[in-house]
């Protein structure tokens, strides 16, 4: 070869490695003018402070809980949080609040709330008949305080709700609802629905994620945990006219 060839030769591989980076730096920019216009500023952090599960301080004004006889028991586990810092909670933005505890032993179980929003007259019960009624959403903002209850089953005897039918589990009820400072997070003015699963109820000693999701129960907009722990007192009662939807 000679020397006039080897030099075209080295001016056309400078000429394709020059096209091969210019190609490379178009697809590069591309992506990443692509990403910028995909980015949304980030929504200001969540900051929670103390939350607690107890398990058993409420029970229900129905008769039919504590009509074996003498003993009161608490048939409402009950989780509290306190929102300190960050946007306000509003209720029709939340999908759903999801409940998951756990214990050593590596059993456990879940809790979703589902947003009454997505409720409707065909809304199905697992063990009821007709529809869940009337339904609320409300907000919740830095400074207030959160109520989770949580409906079982544990001891009951009969209703059709009863343990022969149902198992160990939480169950549908009035009673079962989200509760803000100052009104209602999650409501219903009748059964709520909830969607359970798992091995078991909660026991103390576990561990109890409680995680708030979007509209579509994808992103995940904040989470906070405790250790569930058992009511020693003697539980309060409460009346399901104490859960409406005002």
């Amino acid at each position: 070869m000679s020397r006039t060839e080897r030099g075209v030769s080295t001016v056309i591989a400078t000429i394709l490695l020059v096209a091969i980076v210019l190609i490379l730096a178009a697809t590069v920019s591309g992506y990443v003018f692509g990403a910028a216009d995909k980015y949304t500023e980030p929504q200001e952090a969540r900051a929670f402070g103390e939350t607690t599960v107890v398990l058993g301080p409420e029970h229900r004004s129905w008769n039919g809980w504590n009509s074996g006889g003498g003993e009161t028991r608490g048939d409402i586990d009950r989780i509290r949080i306190e929102y300190t810092h960050g946007p306000v909670f509003e209720g029709d933005d939340i999908g759903s609040v999801l409940v998951r505890w756990r214990g050593d032993d590596g059993e456990g179980g879940h809790l979703r709330y589902v947003n009454p929003n997505r409720f409707s007259d065909d809304t199905d019960q697992a063990y009821h008949d007709g529809d869940v009624g009337e339904f609320c959403t409300g907000d919740f903002g830095a400074g207030e305080r959160l109520t989770i209850r949580m409906v079982h089953n544990r001891w009951q005897t009969d209703g059709k709700t009863g343990r022969d039918d149902v198992g160990v589990r939480y169950a549908e009820s009035n009673w079962n609802d989200i509760d803000a400072t100052d009104g209602p997070f999650f409501r219903t003015d009748g059964r709520y629905p909830v969607e359970y699963g798992g091995d078991r109820p909660m026991e103390p000693g576990d561990t109890v994620e409680i995680k708030f999701y979007g509209p579509e129960d994808e992103l995940l907009i904040a989470e906070t945990e405790a250790t569930a722990t058992r009511f020693d007192g003697s539980p309060s009662e409460i009346n399901g006219d104490d859960l409406d939807c005002e």
